[in-house]
């Protein structure tokens, strides 16, 4: 082991001293020095950075430019939802003329749901929620109209009732019968006997049996005071009460009632009114 040799004389009384000491303590001294040091200059910066005036600006600052990025970033997320609101309100408005809903004004939008409010410490952003909570609600009223729509449209007589040859429309006609002007109720369908006919749309069964010079007839109430008859049938497949939906076979082709041959009269009612089945139909037919 190493050691260092240290030697004093003491000139007065012409004596001399010598003594050894690892170098090892040595060394240790000098680091427990040099620690000693740094520690004291690093918990000094400390307390000056924290209990002095210019360590609390310095905190302040970078406390500052954080909150600086951070408003900076909300000021942006604020302006990209109002540009989307914007826009949604565009398509909202668009949606409600499709569905023949009351367009919203601008205004009637900023003031939201409940009318006006107090204005607090963040108007624009209050607004902004008023405005999305006014949206929300204006796109739950368009997807009950769109519902209702879709059931409406369900039972609307868009389809033919049977395939076949329309042989006489709706309006006047001479009646093959008496040779007269008569006023003709539906259209007359020719088909082999015993061809399906199938309901023109959704609806509930009200009649289904014999009526006076119609023969066979089924009657069916699709709502919203529409009415269909499919008369001079050879079978019916329906009884009263029966929900029926479009294109559901409901009776077959044939010749009952009064008629000169196998066909379907097919009728169309509106609020006790008759109209032409032809403005209702939207499919082709096959002939």
């Amino acid at each position: 082991m190493e050691r260092l040799q240290v030697m004093v004389t003491l000139t007065r009384r012409n004596k001399a001293l010598s003594f050894s000491i690892p170098l090892h303590y040595i060394y240790f001294g000098l680091a427990v020095i040099f620690g000693s040091l740094f520690f004291s200059g690093a918990l000094t910066r400390f307390i000056i950075r924290r209990f002095t005036n210019h360590g609390l600006l310095t905190r302040l600052i970078t406390e500052n430019n954080i909150l600086n990025q951070k408003l900076n970033a909300y000021a942006a997320a604020i302006d990209s939802f109002r540009q989307f609101l914007s826009f949604t309100e565009q398509m909202d408005n668009r949606l409600r003329s499709a569905v023949n809903l009351q367009l919203v004004p601008a205004d009637v939008r900023k003031m939201g749901v409940g009318g006006y409010q107090p204005p607090t410490v963040a108007p624009e952003v209050d607004e902004l929620l008023r405005r999305a909570t006014f949206a929300r609600q204006s796109l739950l009223e368009i997807d009950q109209a769109v519902a209702s729509q879709q059931e409406k449209i369900r039972h609307l007589p868009s389809i033919w009732p049977v395939q076949g040859w329309v042989t006489s429309g709706f309006g006047y006609r001479q009646s093959p019968f008496s040779g007269k002007q008569e006023f003709h109720e539906g259209m007359d369908i020719v088909a082999p006997p015993g061809t399906p006919i199938v309901a023109a749309a959704d609806g509930r069964v009200i009649f289904a049996g014999w009526r006076a010079g119609y023969g066979r007839t089924v009657e069916i109430d699709h709502g919203w005071g529409i009415h269909t008859f499919y008369a001079h049938c050879q079978t019916l497949r329906v009884n009263v009460g029966k929900q029926v939906r479009r294109g559901e076979v409901i009776a077959t082709v044939g010749a009952s009632g009064l008629t000169t041959g196998n066909h379907l009269h097919y009728g169309v009612m509106v609020n006790g009114k008759w109209v032409n089945p032809a403005q209702y139909i939207l499919n082709p037919k096959s002939h």
